[in-house]
């Protein structure tokens, strides 16, 4: 065999030998289950019977008509992964496409799908998202340039109740929640949680223009419910695991 020859040889032996380690190396890698996770959105109380759907959208004086979020980059976080294992703990169900959810118009409660995705089987324990100002609707859109867009009566005044914030949202819940099967998970707004606390002195239309107005920029004087809005907001988020059933227990 001549020099020429015998290189061929050694580099053939070679590149055999990397392929098979890299094969082995991925044969080794685990083959973990998933399932199917869609999480969708809706609105919810924690008044009245466990297991109630909210029927009554009277919150205080507010009496509430149309609800819009806007969102952006879905995420949920396993919880409790060995550092040393190769399974994702993050599933990233929605990233880099804004999203406006209606979850009530003209009173009627809605169950808006905001993805799909399939997940890692396991027990998850937090749920971040990006609350973004919507740009992808119409200028003349209530929530346009928004994150969030409440319509309401105050006693017997039209009321409009927004927030411009752009933040990332974290969403704890201490059980947890299991994914072993495909599973409906609802991001749930509370009401009565996200209006608690709301003085009726400190709500008017300041103005007198016919529309009471609270907003980021003290709108008809209205700024310390606004700063309770703001305040209730994280805490009036849930995921549910599940249908409406027997146990609507915040968790």
């Amino acid at each position: 065999m001549n020099r020429k020859n015998s290189f061929k040889t050694i580099l053939l032996a070679a590149s055999a030998g990397i392929l098979a380690v890299a094969c082995t190396e991925k044969d080794e890698i685990p083959n973990y289950p998933q399932s199917e996770v869609k999480i969708l959105a809706t609105i919810d109380t924690g008044e009245g019977a466990a297991g109630a759907r909210t029927n009554n959208l009277i919150y205080g004086n507010f009496e509430i008509s149309d609800i819009k979020v806007s969102i952006d980059n879905l995420k949920l976080i396993l919880r409790g992964t060995n550092e040393n294992s190769k399974k994702p703990s993050i599933v990233q169900v929605r990233e880099n496409s804004p999203q406006v959810i209606t979850l009530l118009e003209d009173g009627n409660i809605y169950e808006p799908l905001i993805a799909t995705a399939m997940a890692y089987d396991g027990v998850y324990g937090k749920l971040n998202f990006d609350l973004v100002q919507a740009e992808n609707v119409p200028e003349d859109d209530d929530i346009y340039g928004l994150s969030l867009f409440v319509r309401a009566q105050w006693f017997d005044t039209p009321a409009q109740l927004y927030i411009d914030l752009e933040d990332e949202v974290s969403i704890r819940f201490n059980k947890g929640i299991e994914v072993a099967g495909s599973v409906d998970l609802y991001l749930t707004l509370y009401l009565d949680t996200l209006l608690a606390g709301i003085d009726p002195n400190l709500v008017s239309d300041g103005n007198g223009n016919g529309l009471v107005e609270v907003g980021p920029n003290d709108e008809d004087g209205n700024g310390e419910a606004y700063d309770a809005i703001i305040a209730n907001l994280e805490n009036s988020l849930y995921l549910k695991n599940g249908e409406f059933k027997e146990d609507k227990s915040k968790n």
